[in-house]
């Protein structure tokens, strides 16, 4: 297979690139003007820093592939324009390239997020016909990219993936969480009982190539989640487990945390920077239900998880430990 992949130097991409090389496949890492190899650089993979306002470059990379993985998105930006301007022009801009390509066209699988859909208030299960209602910028662009790519539908083969949180090796976000377990205490923001779906990165990456490869999942939109969902609390005693600490748990109210976000803005914006912690993000950690349902994945091309949760999360700190990040 000759595989296109957007964002393959970072967190997931870079996993999932090492994947297809493992496998035997040809594959092109397309980057934003600027990138760095990455994780890639010691791989046989041809690295093309065009970006995704190039459609011309697009069109020549894309035309006569089997399938394009487009993982690249900014889930932080300086403002929300930043965001749509990549997650949902840069979505636009790959789909018209591929559709350019007439009848060697490629396979488009987009990895999208629940933050698209935003959390089921009723308590139920997200799935692919939940109606959305997402409740950040980074969310709201997304689903305008998935809407995108339901408008080319006619030209582009396509398969939308929503993910919940990834972890695993090289994930800078729950490293943090991992560092602060190795203090003695853990740091959240709402409350240690929210229930979450997670997914380990290796996961990810099965379910990305088995969407590619399944015609029945052409055309469709599917959540990708370990079966088994957990709380947040249970997340970072699995991480104690695994660091042989027992963690103090200190859950910051959200009341407390919207004026700290609105700060932290202001002080983004001075620095020119985005903000790590942001409203939306405290109004998404509010929510005391993000789990979603990937049965539709399992019966249409046999997705199966092999990492539960202290499987996932040993794993991880395994490999934290052994490149010093601990």
């Amino acid at each position: 297979m000759r595989a296109i992949v957007t964002g393959g130097a970072g967190f997931v991409g870079s996993h999932l690139v090492e994947e297809l090389l493992n496998r035997g496949d040809e594959v092109v890492c397309l980057e934003r003007p600027g990138a760095s190899r990455g994780w890639l650089a010691n791989q046989d993979v041809e690295f093309d820093a065009c970006g995704l306002d190039d459609i011309p470059a697009l069109q020549r990379h894309l035309c006569g592939a089997d399938a394009v993985f487009h993982l690249a998105a900014l889930t932080e930006a300086k403002t929300p324009a930043e965001c749509y301007r990549v997650n949902t022009l840069g979505t636009a801009n790959l789909v018209q390239a591929a559709a350019d390509c007439g009848a060697s066209v490629p396979k488009l699988v987009f990895m999208s997020s629940l933050a698209a859909v935003g959390p089921d208030l009723t308590g139920r299960s997200l799935n692919q016909d939940s109606t959305p209602q997402p409740l950040s910028t980074y969310g709201r662009s997304k689903l305008h990219a998935e809407a995108v790519i339901h408008a080319y539908a006619d030209r582009v083969p396509a398969v939308i993936c929503r993910f919940p949180a990834i972890y695993g090796p090289r994930d800078r976000v729950v490293l943090k969480l991992f560092r602060m377990v190795t203090h003695g205490f853990a740091l959240t923001i709402g409350p240690w009982e929210r229930e979450v779906s997670v997914l380990h990165a290796a996961d990810a990456v099965t379910g990305l190539i088995g969407a590619a490869e399944s015609d029945r999942a052409t055309g469709k939109t599917y959540c990708l989640a370990h079966p088994r969902s957990i709380t947040w609390g249970e997340f970072v005693q699995a991480i104690g487990r695994a660091l042989d600490r027992r963690p103090r748990q200190v859950a910051v109210p959200v009341s407390a945390a919207r004026p700290i976000a609105l700060v932290a803005e202001f002080l983004a914006r001075l620095q020119n920077s985005p903000a790590v912690l942001n409203r939306d993000r405290v109004r998404e950690l509010a929510q005391e239900r993000w789990v979603c349902d990937p049965s539709r994945a399992v019966q249409d091309f046999g997705f199966n998880p092999r990492f539960n949760l202290d499987r996932g999360v040993a794993d991880t700190a395994t490999w934290l430990r052994r490149e010093q990040w601990i």
